[in-house]
Formats: structure tokens, sequence, C-alpha cells
């Protein structure tokens, strides 16, 4: 009967392992995912001609596993004729190189957003869009989705492709 016990409790934590490995695997590529989709946005997004360099420069607030996936491989990628740079920041106002910028969902509440500079702002954060964001995160049906908020980002100079608008899962043209 010992025995038993013994087995049993060695298949119950190897059943935990196997769901906690499982669970680490799901959060990799839902990080993985959410880099891509930061750097395919940056691609369908028009920064004023004055702000144009030879970087385009994406600051993350939190977010250290979409920031570690979108680096991973980043010196190879370009949008347009401009390289691409990721910078982890506490606060992307007194940091001027950041053209865009994505906020981690827990700290998301408490940041207070750039709105007299021409930065893209992303985030998993819920109802970001409503709060003055750009472009929102979230998973419907274990598929990573997206809201774009228009006139957010026409506010500061920023204009993004129809090709872009017509994936969005919705498109907010005004205050919500």
């Amino acid at each position: 009967m010992n025995c038993l016990l013994h087995i049993v409790a060695a298949l119950a934590a190897l059943t935990a392992a196997a769901g906690s490995v499982r669970a680490d695997a799901v959060k990799q590529r839902e990080d993985q995912f959410k880099a891509a989709y930061v750097f395919n946005f940056v691609k369908f997004v028009s920064w004023p001609d004055a702000e144009a360099t030879d970087t385009l420069t994406i600051c993350f607030v939190g977010g250290d596993d979409v920031f570690a996936a979108l680096t991973n491989g980043i010196a190879s990628k370009r949008v347009g004729t401009r390289s691409l740079a990721a910078v982890q920041v506490a606060d992307a106002a007194l940091e001027p190189r950041c053209e865009a910028l994505y906020i981690e969902a827990s700290k998301a509440a408490s940041y207070t957003l750039p709105v007299e500079r021409a930065v893209l702002t992303i985030s998993d954060a819920a109802n970001f869009t409503a709060s003055g964001g750009m472009i929102g995160l979230f998973t419907e049906n274990h598929r990573l989705r997206f809201v774009i908020n228009v006139q957010n980002a026409q506010r500061v100079g920023l204009h993004i492709s129809s090709d872009l608008l017509k994936l969005a899962a919705d498109v907010q043209r005004g205050p919500r």
C-alpha cells in the first residue's frame, strides 16, 4: 500500500509539472505573438516626417518577455529603410527617442501616456484604447486580436494604414 501511495504521489507531481511546463510554453508563445504584432504594427504606421530618423525605437514599460521576444533577431529587421531598436524604460516621457511604446497591462493603470509627441502606444491592458491608447491587444477564443483607436493616433500626427485597420477586431474613430 505504501508503494502505491508513492506511485500516486509521483504521478501527481509529474502531472503538475507537465501542466506548469505547458502553461509556460503557452505564455512564451503568447509573448512571441505579441512581439510579432508590435513589429508589424510599426510597419503600418507613418510618423510625421520631422521626426524621422535612421532608427525606429520601440520602448517597453514592463513586458520583459515581449521585449526579449522582439529583441531576439531584431538586428536584421527593418521598417522600410529604418533599422529597429528596442529599449526598456521606466518613463517614455523622459526618453525622446521612443516612437512606439509597449506598456504591460500591469503597468498601464499607473502610467501616463505621452500626448504631445508622436508615439504609437500599444498595450494588452483592458480598455487601453478608451484610456487614450492607440492599439489594444486582447485574447479571444485563444487568438491574439487587437483594437485600434484612430482618433488617439491622429491626435499626435500618426497615420495608421488602412491595411492594418482592416485586420483590427474593432476600429474606434472617436471617444468611447
